[in-house]
């Protein structure tokens, strides 16, 4: 084979090398994006429905703080907090952050905005709901002698201490209330948002506000 050919036969042959690992690195990204998108798309969605799920009811809520000597959290006050807090904002940055286009008033930075701002109060009661729910079933285990492998080792000792079991209940209760607070807050936080940008219970838009 002349020399031109080799040179001809080595370039192909790197050229298909070349071409071989841009597809291998394009298939691995497209991959990597794909698991991403899976990962995301099997997350939980943090909404105040999936908090009240998770949280205790009122009911339940009262009757924790009787039981741990914990304060009960005021609902009415902590929402108003809440809604308060929301609507003091959207009026500071009505002015701001509302553009007038062709003689009318477009109100969707605001909304976005305010949407960053509700939707990190429902994710903070969202996430401490989840480490609540952890954490009482994890002193759900330790307080049934079926699960608890260590049931003898719990018992109350000398020194007068609480067992293992009896202080997963009170740290479970004490992150119970935490959340219970968390989503009246939050709660009140999307009632004020809902009312001013005329998303009543079936989520349409205010024309005002478009």
């Amino acid at each position: 084979m002349s020399n031109a050919a080799t040179t001809i036969a080595q370039a192909h042959t790197e050229a298909q090398e070349k071409k071989a690992a841009k597809a291998t690195k394009n298939a691995s990204r497209s991959r990597s994006f794909q698991e991403t998108a899976d990962r995301k798309a099997a997350a939980p969605i943090a909404t105040l429905e999936a908090v009240k799920a998770l949280i205790p009811t009122d009911a339940q809520a009262a009757a924790i703080a009787r039981a741990f000597a914990i304060d009960e959290v005021d609902t009415d006050e902590v929402f108003g907090a809440g809604y308060n807090s929301v609507m003091d904002e959207i009026k500071i940055m009505e002015p701001i952050l509302v553009t007038i286009i062709n003689g009318e008033k477009n109100f969707r930075a605001l909304e976005m905005h305010m949407q960053r701002i509700v939707g990190a109060r429902v994710a903070s009661a969202f996430g401490q709901a989840q480490f609540y729910e952890t954490k009482r079933q994890v002193a759900r285990e330790l307080s049934s002698g079926f699960t608890n492998e260590n049931r003898d080792e719990d018992r109350m000792g000398i020194d007068g201490q609480a067992n293992r079991a009896a202080f997963a209940r009170e740290f479970a209760a004490q992150l119970g209330m935490k959340a219970y607070g968390l989503a009246a807050l939050a709660d009140g936080a999307a009632k004020a948002y809902a009312e001013y940008f005329g998303y009543p219970e079936d989520g349409k838009e205010d024309a005002d506000h478009e």
